[in-house]
């Protein structure tokens, strides 16, 4: 009996040492606000922050004083004697998005329409890296570099593009086209079918044969 409390104070005492990050507080304030909206069309399933700070022991004087690091950089607001206590800031907003948009993983549904997702861009040269950037993140997510700055997918990837053009300020350099066919398309199916991203259901099912 005395070895399970002393278990249990261990327990207890390893818990209340877990310090929750910048990048995790600012995430759980992203869940807040998306339970009343949708963020730019992300299919948002993470935990709600409440759940999520319940099913942890937190350090509270390492988490206020992240706060107060966050509210000094100008990534929250927080309000006295209010029932709203602590909001994303505009920056804050923009900084949680960034990190959601590198946690983002592909997710390719059980059935394709036969349709090809292009992400099609011209970013100036004086804003090389980041055009950089953009290739390179959706070269991690496996979409496929059909041109210099073309790109392809078989699977809607708009949540993506969204994020990217609302955090990096890519509005007027960023376009996501829709199409029936590609030229090259067989080979198109070749590379993501190799990739096991297109397996010979989704093929079957618009008619190509493998």
């Amino acid at each position: 009996m005395r070895l399970d409390k002393e278990k249990n104070t261990m327990d207890q005492d390893l818990k209340e040492k877990i310090k929750l990050t910048a990048k995790e507080i600012l995430m759980s304030l992203l869940d807040l606000e998306a339970m009343s909206m949708q963020i730019f069309g992300f299919p948002y399933q993470r935990k709600e922050a409440s759940k999520y700070l319940r099913e942890r022991e937190i350090d509270k004087d390492h988490y206020y004083k992240k706060l107060w690091e966050l509210e000094k950089r100008g990534y929250i607001k927080r309000f006295k004697n209010q029932k709203k206590l602590i909001e994303l800031t505009k920056l804050g907003t923009k900084k949680a998005i960034r990190y959601l948009s590198e946690d983002y993983i592909m997710e390719n549904p059980k059935n394709w329409d036969g349709k090809w997702r292009i992400a099609i861009f011209d970013i100036p040269e004086e804003k090389k890296s980041l055009r950089e950037y953009i290739r390179k993140r959706f070269k991690q997510l496996g979409i496929y570099q059909l041109q210099k700055s073309v790109f392809v997918y078989p699977f809607d990837f708009i949540d993506i593009i969204s994020s990217l053009k609302y955090v990096y300020g890519l509005g007027k350099y960023l376009q996501y086209i829709v199409a029936e066919n590609i030229e090259t398309e067989i080979d198109l199916v070749d590379y993501f079918y190799n990739k096991e991203i297109l397996d010979k259901n989704h093929i079957n099912i618009v008619n190509i044969k493998k």
